[in-house]
């Protein structure tokens, strides 16, 4: 009888011991599990943030409608401050809500709303000169409206002139 109850003793122990390496693994592997989901699981973000993040929104909106609507632009010397003014913000929240949006600081921000203005000009009229849509569309000098229509439109303003004249010819 002393054998069999030491037999049982030491299956107990053994089914035991593996019972326990099971146990151990598994939690490690739940640990890893936790730890992957932690870094991959998207922060949780604050009222605050949120609020924030809704408000530089709205007025990069209004800053749009407001270029769009009014065209500040044609003002040759236009600057931040002034459209802070009109928007009734200041100058350095203005100039990050425009870079976090549009990607481009003030200065390109204004000349691409000057670029697309000049070619809606040139739509309308095809014998303007491309220094009088420089002019007429607030850039104060030939050299500044070349690089402009060029960084928005991908190619030289008299290239982009003589195609659309050409497009329009074959209507």
């Amino acid at each position: 009888m002393n054998t069999i109850v030491w037999i049982l003793a030491a299956f107990l122990v053994a089914a035991s011991a593996v019972l326990i390496c099971l146990l151990i693994r598994l939690r490690k592997k739940e640990a890893r599990i936790t730890e992957l989901l932690r870094d991959t699981a998207p922060q949780p973000v604050s009222t605050e943030e949120m609020t924030t993040a809704a408000i530089d929104q709205f007025l990069y909106d209004k800053c749009c409608r407001y270029m769009v609507e009014k065209r500040p632009f044609l003002v040759d010397r236009y600057a931040i401050q002034d459209l802070a003014n009109a928007l009734f913000t200041n100058r350095a929240y203005l100039s990050k809500v425009i870079n976090h949006y549009s990607g481009k600081n003030f200065r390109s921000y204004v000349n691409y709303y000057r670029v697309m203005y000049a070619v809606e000009l040139f739509r309308k009229n095809h014998s303007l000169r491309i220094v009088e849509m420089a002019q007429l569309s607030g850039f104060h000098s030939n050299t500044a409206f070349y690089q402009a229509f060029r960084d928005v439109m991908k190619e030289p303003p008299s290239h982009w002139c003589s195609r659309v004249r050409k497009n329009s010819l074959k209507r």
